[in-house]
This record gives structure tokens, C-alpha cells and sequence, in this order.
């Protein structure tokens, strides 16, 4: 089966590598797509994708337009491939219709949740903060909607209680390369149906904002902190405020009992365990801390540093 793969991060090059290294006898990958590669740090040093580093790596033509969109040049490229699938992971960017009508057989996407929930940038964290036991891979058929095209195969992944968004993904990524190929030799053996999304039954999640991870021990539960410390780990992490400078917590464990306390007082558990009462009346016992402008550091260094942040209340 020859195809181009769309991909740009590091999880679109780990499903790259597994489909080179596994699937070789099945797949031609005639071409990798990519976005350009970006300017990083002070130094505005020219970082390359992910998915460019491993295609080179294994001497896959790539290309990076800057928009694909009335991309001429672009459009003859593919359908000079003579292409049966493109397979697209979160590439980033929206795919024209030029682009869905390039190969013989279609244009397959595979998303992070069970569709049509969760539609759109960030379904992984919004399934974990939102407190969910159950997500999966949702493998379909591109259309000019953001996530709206027909469903080829679902796969349920569970999601368990100290889960966070690092781990989702590597799940995924040992059912996805064995899914997708499958998938797409079912297409051509004609040994698969789709089935239409229910728009009526869709929910959409948008990309991260500040206002996401911010924690508010007045307002939220310990559950909702926890499930919010899951989803943005590793990044972009939570944060509150603590003598008005962003308090960044990198590390928590969760303690499901109820503490005869001040809610949203800080204490000292014991000599190793430094905690927050929560809205109701459950810990959150801190590992490792981040105060704005400060170098990152466990817990207990962070009290040495500064005393007074023992009997702090966060409200």
C-alpha cells in the first residue's frame, strides 16, 4: 500500500517509527509531510520536527509548506505519487479538499477519543480532567469538517485512576500502528463499513489556554485538582498563586482522606510530606514546586527556602 504520512510531533514520530520498523512488507511510505521546522530558544536556533528527524533518518522524501492551501505545487506532488491512502496524525494543520482527493482509496485521520466526543485540539486532557474511566482511538475518513468524517474502527483504552495524559498516549501508541494498517487493508479488501458521526452527540474541546490549568483551592475539589495535575502533565502542568507569584506544582500525590483542618491551608503531615487541604476537607500532598522566576525543586527544599509557607492559605 503506498502512502504519505502527515504528522509533525513526537507522538506522530514514535506511530512513524512502529510503522517502518513493523509494517514495511504492508506500507510504502512514499512521502512524509511536516511542518516547517521553527526557531527555539534565545539563540533562535532551526529545530526540525520530530517526524522530519525520523523520515530522514530512514530516507523518506519530506516536505514542510509553509500553507497548503492553493499550494499548486504541492497538489501535482501528491497525485504524482499515484498514492492509495494518505494517513494523517496530528499534523496541525487543516487538510484541503485537493488534499482529501489526492489518493485512490482516501484520506484516514485517527483521533484521540471515541468521536464524535471530544472534537477538535485537546481530547486526551479534557477526557482525563473531566474524570473519565474509559477513552480510545477513532480511526476515519477525513472530510473538510474538523473531525467530522465517517467512522472506520474505534478501539477502547481505559483509563485508570493515577493516569496521566504521557501515559494515554502510550497506550495508544501500542494498539495504533496494528489498528491503522489493519484498517486499511480491510478498505481494500472491502471488508469494512463506516458509519456516520451523530453531530447531535458531539462535544468539542479547544487547544490549552492559561485559564485550563490554573487551580483554585476555593473553588475546586481535590478530585478536580488531581484530574487537572493528570491532564496537563507534562505539560503545561497547574499552577495557583502564592504571595502573588505563579506557584507552579510539577508533583502531587493524592490522599483520599479527610483532614481535621482549615481548607486551603498548607501543613506539614510529616517531615517528609507537606499538604493543602482541599475544599473537601482531602489532601493534596506536594512533591515538587515551582515558584515564578525560581528554579524547580522538591517539596521540602521549597520550605527550607521558605518557612512562612507552612500555615499559607490559599484563598
Amino acid at each position: 500500500m503506498k502512502i504519505a504520512f502527515f504528522g509533525t510531533g513526537e507522538f506522530s514520530a514514535n506511530i512513524l517509527k512502529s510503522l517502518i520498523k513493523n509494517f514495511s512488507n504492508k506500507l510504502e511510505i512514499k512521502l512524509v509531510v511536516s511542518q516547517p521546522d521553527k526557531q527555539v530558544w534565545r539563540k533562535k536556533i532551526i529545530q526540525k520536527t520530530p517526524v522530519k528527524i525520523v523520515a530522514e533518518e530512514n530516507n523518506i522524501e519530506v516536505l514542510q509548506p509553509e500553507k497548503l492551501r492553493q499550494n499548486q505545487e504541492f497538489f501535482e506532488k501528491l497525485n504524482s505519487l499515484d498514492l492509495d491512502f494518505i494517513v494523517v496524525v496530528a499534523y496541525w494543520k487543516i487538510v484541503p479538499k485537493e488534499v482529501l482527493d489526492a489518493p485512490k482509496y482516501g484520506c484516514i485521520n485517527i483521533h484521540w477519543s471515541i468521536l464524535p466526543k471530544y472534537r477538535w485540539a485537546s481530547p486526551i486532557q479534557e477526557s482525563i480532567k473531566n474524570g473519565d474511566k474509559k477513552t480510545g482511538l477513532t480511526i476515519m475518513y477525513m472530510s473538510e469538517g474538523m473531525d467530522e468524517g465517517d467512522i472506520l474502527a474505534v478501539e477502547e483504552v481505559e483509563i485508570w485512576k493515577d493516569d496521566k495524559t504521557v501515559d494515554i498516549f502510550r497506550k495508544f501508541e501500542e494498539i495504533w500502528p496494528k489498528l491503522l494498517v489493519e484498517t486499511l487493508e480491510w478498505i481494500l479488501s472491502w471488508k469494512i463499513s463506516w458509519k456516520k458521526q451523530d453531530d447531535s452527540k458531539a462535544s468539542y474541546c479547544s487547544k490549552i489556554s492559561k485559564t485550563d490549568w490554573e487551580i483554585d483551592f476555593e473553588k475546586n475539589s481535590w478530585e478536580e485538582i488531581y484530574n487537572k495535575f493528570r491532564a496537563y502533565f507534562p505539560w503545561p502542568g497547574i499552577y495557583t498563586f502564592y504571595k502573588w507569584k505563579k506557584f507552579n506544582i510539577e508533583d502531587v500525590i493524592l490522599k483520599d482522606y479527610s483532614w481535621n483542618k482549615k481548607v486551603w491551608e498548607v501543613d506539614k503531615l510529616s517531615k517528609k510530606e507537606i499538604w493543602i487541604v482541599c475544599k473537601d476537607k482531602k489532601i493534596l500532598v506536594l512533591k515538587q514546586v515551582k515558584l515564578e522566576w525560581k528554579k524547580s525543586m522538591d517539596i521540602i527544599s521549597f520550605v527550607n527556602w521558605n518557612k512562612d509557607f507552612l500555615d499559607y492559605k490559599f484563598c
